[in-house]
């Protein structure tokens, strides 16, 4: 009896050898994604390039018409939605006096290609260094691979005491705007 279970027992296990099979697989492929921005300055009329100002006086805005700005075009050219993390204003002149203490700045945060709307903006602000986005009534959305956005800007110079104002004839300053994107 004994003889007979155990030749049962390795005619089914030669059996379950025979019913086995296996296969592999072809290799996956991962590619991670990547965050990458552009930014363009343009001015009122749309063109390309840095604001250039010369004759700026007291009681002065640029560009003069509140339908109008300076526009830094902002383009998720990554593969990531991303957020904007930040927008700092850098001033990038070291003589003294610095136009920049002079003057004020307003921005106003628009997706797409859409204008500036001052009400939903920044309202004037002085010139400094610094952070912007906390400055404005609420955080910009997500930007989607290829899409852009648009943080539009003017300028003005109050007009203050003329001993003040008077200190700066012929004074220069230079900015820029640091934009850093994270993913969303």
């Amino acid at each position: 009896m004994a003889t007979a279970c155990a030749a049962l027992l390795l005619t089914l296990g030669g059996t379950y050898a025979y019913f086995s099979a296996s296969a592999v697989s072809k290799p996956g492929q991962i590619t991670a994604g990547n965050l990458s921005v552009e930014v363009d300055e343009r001015d009122p009329s749309g063109a390309s390039g840095f604001v250039g100002l010369r004759g700026a006086a007291p009681g002065g805005q640029w560009p003069a018409s509140d339908s109008e700005s300076y526009t830094l075009v902002i383009t998720n050219t990554g593969s990531l939605s991303a957020l904007i993390d930040s927008i700092d204003v850098v001033i990038t002149s070291g003589r003294q006096p610095d136009l920049s203490e002079a003057l004020e700045i307003r921005y106003s945060f628009a997706g797409g290609r859409h204008g500036p709307d001052w009400s939903q903006g920044s309202g004037w602000v002085d010139l400094v260094p610094g952070p912007i986005l906390d400055l404005l009534p609420r955080r910009p959305a997500p930007i989607q691979p290829g899409e852009s956005c648009a943080l539009h800007f003017q300028l003005r110079w109050p007009n203050r005491a003329s001993e003040y104002d008077n200190l700066f004839q012929g004074a220069e300053t230079e900015f820029m705007f640091d934009v850093s994107l994270g993913q969303a």
